[in-house]
């Protein structure tokens, strides 16, 4: 039986909605040597337009971060501190600014479990080429089927703008 993927129109709903919701579901990448990886989603992280000053939205809106305005289910893949990408899937209507960003996953084939986004990216061979793919495409894919997983919400963290917006959602088994 062939794995359901979600459509691009989940991905317009609020972007705290779809950061929690996520929790549990695979992502699935199609590597570039033709393998799959899936790996289930452990913990993300939201962000929103120009009113969250944590967002690069409200403070570095042009360049690769304009792409949050973007369709929904768009891939937007940034470098932290010049070299680490990092990975995060356009949310909300086009037009409005917001992002997921993946904080964590375990990789199902070893059970191997990684935090932090930089981590995150590298476990699963995602590169700044990424940066503009769709969800659902050729590269990228989220799974419809979800694990129930206790999830916990808790402040942004690795930040320094906007700490104490509880925009962080983890399973708690994780935390």
């Amino acid at each position: 039986m062939p794995l359901e993927v979600l459509d691009a129109s989940y991905f317009e709903a609020p972007v705290q909605e779809v950061a929690r919701d996520l929790i549990g579901r695979d992502l699935l990448v199609h590597d570039r040597c033709g393998g799959l990886i899936v790996a289930t989603i452990l913990e993300t992280e939201a962000y929103g337009g120009p009113d969250d000053p944590a967002s690069h939205a409200a403070f570095r809106p042009g360049g690769r971060a304009a792409i949050m305005s973007g369709p929904p289910g768009t891939v937007y893949v940034y470098a932290a501190y010049g070299m680490y990408p990092c990975f995060n899937i356009v949310t909300g209507p086009e037009g409005v600014a917001s992002a997921v960003l993946l904080r964590g996953v375990r990789r199902a084939e070893d059970r191997r479990a990684t935090f932090g986004p930089g981590r995150t990216t590298r476990l699963l061979g995602i590169t700044l080429d990424d940066h503009g793919e769709r969800i659902p495409g050729p590269r990228f894919n989220v799974s419809r089927q979800r694990r129930e997983l206790e999830i916990a919400v808790t402040p942004r963290i690795g930040i320094t703008r906007a700490v104490d917006t509880a925009w962080r959602f983890v399973a708690s088994d994780e935390t």
